[in-house]
């Protein structure tokens, strides 16, 4: 495809109120503390709070679970980054660059490679333009939701613990209601660098959303007042 990225397209239905931290406009007293993020009067998934949750569950996939496409995966950087160490190092005869100027690129590939997971699907730290996932934000579907059906607003304790006691106070969040649909897209970057069929990759990535459907895993903040479940179904192409 076109850039050498190719996606997968995913519906999410808010399954409960869904609160994702955002800043208000304007602040009132005794008016609405919390409110969830908005873009033009209208609510959103940012694509880092749903990437952020597809890296935890991949993080216990790999740390609960022998699951053999994300050991595959692993495999699959390991060699990368070590095509890449090599090329550097030839690079380095080439050019006749000094190994003090290398040592500090040397010790990042080492260390990189001493932590070689699936997790690194989502980004390695220090190095641009490797294979990885791009999340698009999640946008409202306006022709299967109104505007007037899209908030609720809520009333949950807030328990404070201060030096000599403990305190209740309520706050009061604008949420997004329950089976509210959005829809956004998963980018696959550069995923043909990596020696491994890229439809093994959209398999696992596609095992990954749907864990959300159990209800353990959870959107946004607040889970533990019981927000943030939804449903994501994977839309074929």
């Amino acid at each position: 495809m076109k850039n050498n990225i190719e996606k997968m397209s995913i519906k999410v239905t808010t399954k409960s109120n869904l609160f994702i931290g955002g800043t208000p406009n304007t602040f009132e007293i005794g008016g609405i503390d919390c409110y969830t993020v908005t873009y033009n009067g209208k609510p959103y998934i940012p694509g880092s709070s749903f990437k952020g949750v597809c890296r935890y569950i991949v993080r216990d996939i790999i740390k609960y679970e022998k699951n053999a496409c994300a050991e595959k995966i692993a495999e699959s950087y390991k060699k990368y980054l070590e095509q890449m160490q090599e090329r550097g190092k030839k690079q380095k005869e080439s050019q006749k660059i000094k190994d003090g100027r290398l040592e500090p690129i040397e010790r990042k590939f080492q260390d990189k490679l001493s932590n070689v997971s699936a997790q690194y699907l989502f980004g390695i730290d220090g190095f641009n333009n490797t294979p990885k996932l791009l999340f698009n934000d999640l946008i409202l579907d306006e022709q299967e939701n109104k505007i007037e059906d899209l908030f609720s607003i809520d009333t949950k304790n807030c328990i404070e613990y201060l030096e000599d006691r403990v305190e209740s106070n309520p706050r009061t969040y604008k949420t997004i209601r329950q089976e509210v649909k959005f829809y956004g897209d998963i980018l696959f970057y550069h995923m043909q660098e990596l020696e491994m069929d890229i439809k093994e990759i959209k398999e696992f990535i596609k095992e990954v959303v749907l864990r959300f459907n159990d209800g353990i895993y959870r959107l946004g903040n607040s889970g533990s007042r019981g927000y943030g479940k939804i449903q994501v179904e994977v839309i074929e192409e």
